[in-house]
């Protein structure tokens, strides 16, 4: 039977097939209009397989009378006959044992685009063969002849595409290294493997796990922080082993932490975006996020910790295991730390004073003086007010008397950013001076157009060699360009130069205006001498 779908009960065709190819219909109804418009759009491919396999159309048309023309071969079926097929028997094919699917899994997942490679060649069984000999060298203590054996086919499973193979051999040979305490021979193998040709992702991993297992088992400190050093160079910017590398370093910030290198180990784990990491579990995403958090605080660096914070979901927090509480309670502990230092807008003024003096950094210096919870730190808006004025500041008189105990140590009411702490912050309180010599040499351009070196650099808190090359910067910058040095004479020129083309400009606009002036007055001469005329000739 051949029933066109959802009009069963009014259509109904046989397809009987004969010499002719007839088609006969056995019932016909009266179709809607709707019916027609879908049959008149609907080109209906009806796909049939025999035996054979053999495959013809169905092309159904209509046409008022709903005429059909069926174009088929002599084949004896109907559309809804049922599939008389019986199956074929064919032999068994034999097959090798499962690949591990974890491995495949994980390959899938951190490699490339997630394709694998075929398998060009199997070298499984030349590498059975090769490793129990490479071992028995290794084992007699010539471990670089056992490389030496095992090189080859390495690079023939490598080149082969046979990532079982080759990670078998990758792992064997640093093995046999570790085995045999050849520690130079280790990194150097290590690097070697890392750097070559066409290599397979999977088996650097393997190999990188097996050397992190080697790591645990260390107990030589200087040999094993040697090896870290080495896999972090090996594992930089790979994805595929970015878990490693993460753990890795976790183990050189803890030593760098215990020698008191807090800004280095901040510097170095705050590196590691293991937010991003899509194959690292949860629990130790969270985990390394609360430590980049404890050192950001460490080092006074809240706006940081503050950032780190929002990294973090806290549903991960509603499991009710033990370890998740505990980290749930490093977590607000850390919060609240962050949160009872208001450092962020300490930071802000300091920084926004800190750059250097454009139109950018002059909105953002108004835009902060007009925020409310600057209010709550009144020393740092004095300061913030102390820039904004068209006013000379005297760094030793209003600044440094004023402020520098606040900005360096703080108050009981108000703790210290530390961002003018150590070395660095020696640096910027230098650039502050400079920032404040930029403001007074603006302000005073204002109002002088000659000004002695002595003068300056008493304005200017310098000294006269250190005023001269204050003021030289300044003009190489362009903060003032139109500034000339007379040393001669000793005199600073800040009169604006004026360029020709302005100058030729000025002298065109005086001439158009003398000229104006002398026709207004011909204009006025001549008015009067026709009024004096006038009354002459009246007289």
């Amino acid at each position: 039977m051949f029933l066109v779908r959802g009009d069963e009960d009014f259509i109904l065709k046989r397809i009987r097939l004969d010499g002719r190819r007839e088609f006969e219909e056995e019932q016909s109804t009266e179709l809607s209009a709707h019916h027609q418009v879908l049959i008149e759009l609907l080109a209906l491919r009806l796909t049939f397989y025999r035996r054979n396999q053999f495959v013809f159309t169905c092309i159904i048309h209509h046409d008022n009378a709903y005429n059909a023309l069926l174009r088929l071969d002599s084949l004896d079926c109907f559309f809804d006959m049922p599939d008389k097929r019986e199956p074929i028997p064919v032999d068994p094919i034999p097959t090798e044992a499962p690949t591990d699917m974890e491995a495949l899994a994980h390959l899938a997942a951190t490699s490339g685009d997630g394709r694998l490679f075929k398998m060009d060649i199997d070298y499984t069984s030349q590498v059975d063969a090769a490793l129990p000999k490479a071992e028995a060298l290794a084992k007699k203590g010539d471990v670089n002849g056992a490389l030496d054996a095992l090189s080859n086919l390495e690079k023939q499973t490598r080149l082969g595409s046979d990532m079982k193979s080759n990670g078998r051999i990758v792992v064997a040979m640093v093995k046999m290294c570790y085995e045999g305490q050849k520690w130079d021979l280790l990194n150097e193998s290590i690097l070697a493997l890392s750097k070559k040709r066409l290599l397979i992702k999977f088996a650097i991993a393997k190999m990188v796990a097996e050397c992190c297992k080697m790591v645990e088992q260390m107990k030589d400190d200087p040999i094993r922080m040697k090896l870290i050093e080495t896999l972090r160079t090996v594992t930089a910017g790979k994805i595929y082993v970015e878990n490693e590398r993460a753990r890795l370093t976790t183990i050189v910030v803890d030593r760098l932490e215990k020698e008191g290198k807090v800004d280095e180990a901040a510097t170095m784990l705050l590196e590691l975006q293991v937010e991003t990491y899509g194959t690292m579990p949860m629990k130790e995403k969270v985990k390394y996020l609360l430590e980049q958090m404890r050192l950001s605080i460490a080092r006074k660096d809240f706006i940081r910790a503050s950032i780190i914070a929002k990294k973090i979901s806290t549903r991960f927090f509603d499991s009710e295991e033990a370890e998740a509480q505990d980290l749930k309670l490093k977590f607000y502990n850390q919060q609240i730390t962050v949160g009872l230092n208001d450092a962020h807008l300490k930071c802000a003024v300091i920084f926004v004073l800190l750059a250097q003096h454009s139109s950018d950094q002059w909105d953002m210096v108004h835009r902060l003086s007009q925020l409310r919870d600057l209010d709550a730190i009144p020393e740092y808006k004095s300061l913030l007010t102390l820039f904004m004025d068209e006013e000379l500041i005297s760094w030793k008189e209003a600044l440094c008397s004023t402020f520098e105990t606040t900005l360096k140590k703080g108050t009981p009411k108000s703790p210290s950013t530390g961002v003018l702490d150590g070395e660095a912050g020696e640096k910027r309180w230098k650039d502050l001076h400079i920032r404040v010599g930029e403001h007074n040499m603006r302000m005073i351009s204002k109002y002088y157009t000659k000004i002695s070196f002595e003068r300056l650099a008493q304005l200017l808190d310098f000294t006269v060699e250190e005023m001269e090359k204050f003021v030289c910067d300044m003009i190489v910058s362009g903060s003032i360009v139109d500034a000339k040095l007379d040393r001669p004479k000793r005199v600073v020129d800040l009169r604006a130069r004026i360029a020709p083309t302005d100058i030729l400009d000025d002298w065109a606009r005086n001439v158009t205006k003398l000229t104006e002036i002398l026709n207004q007055v011909s204009h006025h001469i001549l008015k009067e001498e026709m009024v004096h005329r006038a009354f002459d000739t009246k007289a």
